[in-house]
């Protein structure tokens, strides 16, 4: 018994260490040097995590996040892609057939390799394992339609409902009720290339196409003779065309315009293109080309993605009658 004070002082440091922070511990034959680092998933730095040396093909990698992440992990010149919570890891491969389902530990990490094992589509993973972790993870990036959202928020676990990924989940649908047919198209500031407040509600009174595109989107500009014949079907026919660009770059924005000739009305959304920010966090835009339609009361008839769009004369000539 006298040892017990002296045993629990030797094992405070361990103890305060455990969920600080996340290790890797790597063992890498046929890389006896260089380094390694931690990417976020599109390969671009992170000022938090430096590179850590190989020494005999060995490294020890430590940090700390605020929230699991799927992130890359850089071994030499190599990337594998990885879901990193604050946990234990280990890494024991040959450098050739380095991947990610080598790295082992951390829930998160190895629910990933469940789902990436499983071949399931996204939803389909999720409709199997609400009660994981990564449940929350995946609802949040591909539960994309307001019925799927709601639906997929209310299996998920106290837990998953409270982490960041259930948090964002929870407040897609609220943007979702928000602009959910028949509610009032919200306000959002937009300006026309001469620089104008333009304010869209003043266009209530007729039906109004709001068309959210940019410059550097591929689909968008190969969607425009599309909507010009749109436009030239309806334009007479008390129906307002706008395009909404999410540009950031304001020469690039017009430029375009002039070279898709784009008659009808052009404005500029404020906030780009940002996931957080303006408009695409307002109408939940997954990616453009996108158009919500509006009424003549100025409320939202519907909110169509690129692969909809078969449906535009229809909803046009029904609200025309």
């Amino acid at each position: 018994m006298k040892y017990g004070p002296l045993l629990i002082l030797w094992l405070l440091p361990l103890l305060s260490f455990a969920g600080d922070g996340f290790v890797i511990h790597g063992k890498i034959t046929g890389v006896a040097n260089g380094s390694v680092t931690i990417l976020d998933r599109s390969g671009g730095s992170i000022a938090d995590f430096p590179r850590v040396r190989i020494e005999n093909g060995e490294f020890t990698y430590s940090g700390k996040l605020d929230h699991p992440q799927l992130l890359q992990l850089k071994i030499s010149t190599r990337k594998i892609e990885v879901f990193l919570e604050n946990a234990d890891y280990t890494i024991n491969c040959s450098f050739d057939s380095l991947s990610g389902k080598h790295l082992k530990g951390g829930r998160y990490n190895e629910q990933w390799h469940q789902y990436l094992a499983s071949g399931l589509l996204p939803m389909q993973y999720f409709a199997e394992h609400a009660q994981q972790e990564i449940a929350a993870w995946i609802a949040s990036r591909y539960a994309v339609k307001y019925d799927e959202a709601k639906a997929a928020y209310a299996q998920l676990t106290p837990e998953g409902k409270n982490s960041l990924e259930g948090k964002a989940l929870a407040e897609r649908i609220a943007t979702y009720r928000m602009i959910e047919v028949r509610s009032p198209l919200p306000e959002f500031r937009t300006e026309d290339p001469a620089g104008n407040t333009v304010a869209l509600k003043d266009l209530k009174g007729k039906v109004v196409v709001l068309d959210f595109w940019a410059s550097w989107c591929a689909p968008c500009r190969a969607y425009v003779p599309t909507l010009r014949e749109h436009y030239n079907r309806y334009k007479d026919k008390g129906v307002t065309f706008v395009s909404v660009s999410v540009d950031d770059d304001k020469v690039k924005w017009k430029k375009a315009m002039e070279e898709l000739q784009m008659e009808w009305i052009q404005v500029l959304a404020d906030g780009g293109f940002k996931e957080e920010t303006g408009v695409r966090k307002m109408f939940n835009i997954t990616g453009i080309p996108h158009l919500v339609i509006v009424d003549k009361d100025g409320r939202i008839a519907t909110s169509m993605d690129y692969y909809q769009r078969s449906h535009f004369d229809e909803v046009i000539q029904k609200l025309l009658q």
